[in-house]
């Protein structure tokens, strides 16, 4: 394996990457046994980094105390002949040079190491989503959320440092598919801790959504669960008032206040953007009254017509006779 392209200044981890798994492909190896040994090479290479590193900072530190010596012992011999005291400085700037160069050489060991263990991760990542990948079916099959939702999760991460691989695209695609399924599997579940307005388990529910960036979804779930206990609250407003308009709208008017300042509440307590799921909600309202009210009229105003008609006809009866 060619550890040189660590040394380059425009090493890239990406295009180590690729090149590593192009000579997988070309020597025909399997991917897990290949992506195993390569892991084990790097870490062996860190090990090896780390020790030189250590040698070269013993020697750094071992060049201090002789300066140290050398400049007490020209300090207390003041009277060496001045060609003895160029020699000193000579030293002095040679061990000088010598520490400069161990810096630099440190640093540059170290700007290695962490371009190998960027390596190694994103190799760990890699070997992590294949992993994953083939537990998942089984994980669903176990009906266990919790441990579906950590597993997915995992992918999530593994997925954000596999972002230049060739298949990315059709990867983000399955995750979101898995998460479309979870998410189905779930909602029976959250809808009923929404219903019993449930703080704790609606909180749960909120963080694994959050972690799998779903929170908006979340959000639009509960705003659905609202909305069949609006569409019942405001059908008995409209039914309770006997046809009077002005109490209808005075009724829905307190009924929306009183949501607004409770799911304003509630919201605030599980999601990241209560604001947006209590407009949701009162919009819901309104369109909902909108609707039951506009039947409503419709029906009054057919039954009023029907009646009047009726009246017209009796007149023209009676006028006959």
């Amino acid at each position: 394996m060619d550890f040189s392209k660590f040394f380059d200044d425009e090493f890239n981890v990406t295009d180590w990457l690729n090149q590593a798994f192009r000579l997988q492909k070309e020597s025909n190896q399997n991917i897990d046994n290949y992506t195993g040994t390569l892991i084990t090479k790097l870490q062996m290479y860190i090990q090896e980094m780390n020790n030189s590193i250590e040698d070269t900072s013993q020697q750094a530190i071992q060049q201090f105390p002789r300066v140290l010596r050398e400049i007490d012992v020209l300090r207390h011999e003041a009277t060496l002949l001045q060609e003895q005291m160029r020699t000193v400085r000579g030293d002095i700037q040679k061990v000088n040079q010598d520490t400069a160069d161990g810096m630099r050489n440190l640093i540059q060991l170290d700007l290695v190491k962490n371009r190998i263990q960027s390596a190694s991760k994103a190799l760990q990542e890699a070997d992590n989503w294949v992993t994953l990948s083939a537990q998942i079916e089984d994980t669903f099959d176990s009906k266990d959320t919790v441990q579906i939702a950590t597993k997915l999760i995992a992918m999530q991460q593994s997925l954000k440092i596999l972002t230049d691989v060739p298949d990315y695209a059709d990867r983000v695609k399955r995750l979101e598919t898995l998460k479309n399924r979870l998410e189905a599997l779930m909602s029976p579940t959250v809808v009923a801790a929404f219903n019993r307005q449930d703080v704790e388990m609606a909180r749960s529910f909120a963080q694994v959504f959050q972690s799998m960036d779903r929170a908006e979804q979340l959000e639009d779930l509960y705003v659905t669960s609202v909305k069949t206990r609006l569409d019942g609250r405001i059908r008995e407003i409209i039914d309770g008032t006997n046809g009077e308009h002005e109490s209808i709208f005075i009724a829905i008017y307190d009924y929306l206040l009183n949501v607004w300042q409770d799911e304003i509440r509630w919201s605030t307590k599980i999601f990241n953007r209560p604001n947006r799921v209590t407009l949701s909600i009162i919009l819901n309202g309104l369109k909902i009254f909108h609707s039951q009210y506009k039947n409503q009229f419709n029906t009054e105003l057919q039954h009023q017509q029907t009646s009047s008609s009726k009246k017209r006809l009796d007149i023209l009866i009676a006028s006959t006779n």
